[in-house]
């Protein structure tokens, strides 16, 4: 936790992030304080705030892509927790390729490269504007541009087949066609031909996974998949 609250300061206190962002320094204080006091349950609030102001950071849609998020009745900017962060660890290797399905700015999937330094994160966002955010957040991290690949589309066209890790938060409404990119999410994860884990939050693949791949872990907020 120590480790992600440092890099969360340091993405705070990039000068293009302040600049949008004006009243973030209080956030920061706020976290810096609560670091030196014995109160877990404070620490931890901090922490969550400053993630959660972060998260939101760039989250902007152009006229087209709004078209693209409406057809697929996507979520837009939905923070992940810490919980999938720290729970990753025993499942990114050195080699690893992690792919983040509708990555936003990027925060989880490069505090994931943050916490465990892995080949590549494949960061996939419908929305320019939030890539353009999540390079600023890769710069102030100081990861370099062979261990991240930002790819600007829609999450059911991008292949998986090179994937070793995959995050995902229901990426859309369960109605008028969301259900629709979860069978297609599913039926690309069906096609990896590898040993491939899942961390799925808030998860709406479960019913549409192939019956090769098994919940290994799920506690109501996230569950993780694995194929046999």
């Amino acid at each position: 936790m120590h480790i992600i609250a440092q890099a969360l300061i340091k993405i705070a206190n990039d000068d293009a992030v302040r600049s949008e962002q004006p009243d973030i320094d209080n956030y920061v204080a706020d976290l810096r304080a609560s670091i030196h006091k014995d109160d877990l349950l404070e620490y931890e609030q901090a922490m969550v705030n400053l993630y959660t102001l972060l998260h939101s950071f760039g989250a902007i849609y152009s006229s087209k892509e709004k078209e693209i998020l409406n057809i697929r009745k996507g979520y837009s900017c939905y923070p992940g927790g810490f919980s999938p962060l720290i729970r990753a660890e025993p499942y990114i290797k050195s080699k690893s390729t992690v792919a983040d399905l509708g990555a936003a700015n990027g925060l989880q999937g490069l505090l994931l490269q943050h916490l465990y330094p892995h080949r590549k994160t494949m960061q996939i966002e419908l929305s320019s504007e939030m890539i353009n955010a999540g390079q600023i957040f890769q710069k102030a991290l100081g990861i370099t541009n062979d261990r991240v690949e930002w790819i600007n589309d829609d999450i059911a066209n991008v292949p998986f087949e090179n994937v070793d890790f995959i995050y995902i938060y229901r990426p859309a409404h369960p109605y008028e066609g969301g259900v629709e990119l979860y069978r297609a999410i599913s039926d690309k994860i069906a096609t990896v031909d590898k040993p491939l884990v899942i961390f799925s939050v808030a998860d709406c693949l479960a019913p549409f996974m192939d019956k090769r791949f098994s919940i290994f872990y799920t506690d109501g907020h996230l569950t993780c998949f694995h194929n046999k």
